[in-house]
């Protein structure tokens, strides 16, 4: 008769090397993760196994893989399907971050890339993102690191692996500033720049879509509100078809121009309409800082 699985939740975090791997793993230690970095792939089944044998409990074990060619691509495909059966749960985070950062991450702490044997860091980043498409592909959540700081970093890995061991599904809404780009890890992306803009009107153009003239302003033409509703009819349907899939993350990306009046209104608006409907739900306001004393929007 098998044993029973005593790992309740296996985390596999893969990535581009430079986007913040090792942070992640340092970090999931202090939830309550045992992590073991670069295993090979054919000692992670036996890992697993040691656990589900020893007489003491780690329900939470973390890995981190590095894959450098395609084999090891070949590898994790086949070690994903065995460890499916040695863990209650198992997920696979991924880290990535834009090309330029990754390059200039590189350069600040003068490391070697590990693909970087005969390519240039610039080749390398490029080569890696290519051949960890199909990671990143079947990844269940991915996390852009390009704009986040460390600790920016470990707060989020707190609110998806401290809160996600109670909830079913997380629901992260974010605004941001079309201006600054666009996220590439959000599920669905929506434009507010239809929205009657406050930065053309002079004193509200230092204010916030959390201020209160300015939500007076976007809710006087009812607009906004017509858009809302719209928006919790969908996620009203949305929801709980992802919860049948098992889906466990949901990132919603709203943008206005600059990320500050708009894309914050309504992203406040919405989180408390799917909170209020008894949803687990977290807010990021990327951008809301930028441009506080040049044009923003």
């Amino acid at each position: 008769m098998p044993s029973p699985k005593r790992i309740h939740h296996l985390i596999l975090v893969a990535g581009l090397s430079g986007a913040g791997k090792s942070s992640a793993l340092k970090y999931l230690e202090d939830l309550g993760y045992f992590w073991v970095d670069n295993l090979p792939f054919e000692l992670m089944p036996a890992l697993l196994e040691h656990f589900a044998h020893a007489p003491h409990d780690h329900a939470n074990l973390a890995i981190g893989i590095h894959l450098r060619d395609q084999s090891d691509l070949t590898c994790f495909q086949d070690c994903h399907t065995q460890l499916g059966h040695l863990a209650e749960r198992i997920e696979t985070l991924f880290l990535e971050a834009g090309v330029d950062v990754l390059i200039r991450r590189y350069r600040e702490t003068r490391r070697r890339h590990p693909l970087a044997q005969t390519l240039t860091v610039g080749e390398a980043v490029l080569r890696e993102i290519e051949d960890l498409g199909p990671v990143r592909a079947r990844a269940d959540m991915i996390i852009d690191t390009t704009s986040l700081t460390v600790p920016q970093l470990k707060e989020h890995l707190d609110q998806v692996f401290h809160a996600g061991m109670e909830a079913d599904l997380i629901i992260f809404i974010r605004s941001f500033g079309f201006k600054y780009g666009v996220n590439t890890d959000a599920d669905m992306v929506l434009d507010g720049r239809f929205l009657l803009n406050p930065h053309y009107v002079e004193n509200l153009r230092h204010l916030t879509g959390r201020d209160e003239p300015v939500i007076q302003m976007l809710e006087k033409d009812g607009e906004a509100q017509v858009f809302l509703d719209r928006l919790e009819s969908l996620f009203e349907y949305l929801i709980p078809r992802y919860q049948q899939e098992k889906k466990r993350y949901f990132t919603v990306d709203i943008g206005c121009t600059g990320g500050r009046h708009r894309s914050v209104y309504l992203v406040e608006r919405l989180a408390a309409r799917l909170t209020g409907l008894g949803h687990r739900v977290r807010v990021r306001h990327r951008d809301i800082t930028r441009g506080r004393n040049r044009e923003c929007s």
